[in-house]
Formats: structure tokens, C-alpha cells, sequence
């Protein structure tokens, strides 16, 4: 009895693997993007959804609720502050309405304070009723869509859109 095993050859296999390996190398370069533009855009929705919180609070408790946000060398964070000191969130200082903390996407200031009124209107840094706007980038900006505009009107509508590294053009 003549039984022939069959498999692959280890040049077939060294075909295989070479092949694969240009077609990964061609594709990581868009995979990178990819994760950069994620990156920006999950945190672009958190810093809207913690705007927002901030402005829904100051309405529904009628008061003055203040958000801080502070860049770092990382990435930024964001904190609602509890006008009234009475909640504990689970992971947050006492005192504080909402936080969090992220990296990688760099905010393009230092430092600022926005407070809603009881109407939802916002007062800036500057104590003005104007609108704000703030800019979100990738720490690694390369793309089309790495940074994001966030404009406030001074009513406290929040809007945002996806712009080149570095632009600071107005949104469509």
C-alpha cells in the first residue's frame, strides 16, 4: 500500500507568508488613520456629551453649573462641577458632577472655565456671554479628519466638525 501524504511545500509557504506580509504592510499605514480619526472622534463626542450635561444640569437644577476643562501634555480632561457639593460620583472627586480624563487628543488651550446659567446660556472665561470655541487634535495629526472644531453659541448649542491638521476655518 502506497499512501502519498499531501501538504504544502515550504516554498509555497514562504509565498504565502511574503505575500501577506506586503499586503499588511500596505494596508497599516490606513489602519494607523483609521485609529487616529477614531480617536478624535470618540473623544470629540465626550467632550460635547459632557457640554451638554453641564448645560442640561444648569437648566434642570436652576443654577449655575460650571464645567473646567485643562489641556495637559498627553491629552485633556473635563470636570462639572456640583454647584451645591450634595452628589458623589463613583470616580470623581467629591464635588463633582461628571469627569474624565483623556489622551492622545490634545485641546488647544490651557485652561478653561465655562459656566451655564439657569437658562443654559454660556459664560465664558471672560465672564462675556459670547460663544466659545474649542479645538481637538490628534497628538499625531496627519489626516483630514484628526481635528475637530467645537463652537458654543452663547445660547449654549453645541456644534462641531472635522477639519485638516492645524486648520482653524469655520465649519460648513
Amino acid at each position: 500500500m502506497n499512501t502519498k501524504t499531501r501538504g504544502f511545500t515550504l516554498l509555497e509557504v514562504v509565498i504565502v507568508i511574503a505575500l501577506a506580509a506586503i499586503i499588511l504592510a500596505a494596508a497599516l499605514p490606513s489602519l494607523a488613520e483609521s485609529i487616529r480619526n477614531n480617536a478624535v472622534a470618540s473623544q470629540n463626542m465626550s467632550l460635547i456629551a459632557m457640554l451638554n450635561f453641564s448645560r442640561s444640569e444648569a437648566i434642570r437644577r436652576s443654577t449655575e453649573v460650571t464645567m473646567v476643562l485643562t489641556a495637559g501634555g498627553d491629552g485633556w480632561e473635563a470636570i462639572v462641577e456640583d454647584p451645591n457639593n450634595e452628589v458623589d460620583v463613583e470616580g470623581c472627586v467629591p464635588g463633582q458632577l461628571r469627569c474624565t480624563r483623556q489622551t492622545d487628543v490634545l485641546l488647544t488651550i490651557d485652561s478653561a472655565t465655562l459656566t451655564f446659567n439657569n437658562r443654559g446660556y454660556i459664560r465664558g472665561s471672560d465672564d462675556t456671554w459670547e460663544s466659545e470655541t474649542l479645538y481637538l487634535q490628534h497628538e499625531n495629526c496627519s489626516g483630514q479628519n484628526q481635528r475637530r472644531r467645537i463652537d458654543i453659541t452663547p445660547t449654549g448649542q453645541v456644534s462641531s466638525c472635522a477639519l485638516p491638521c492645524d486648520s482653524t476655518r469655520v465649519c460648513p
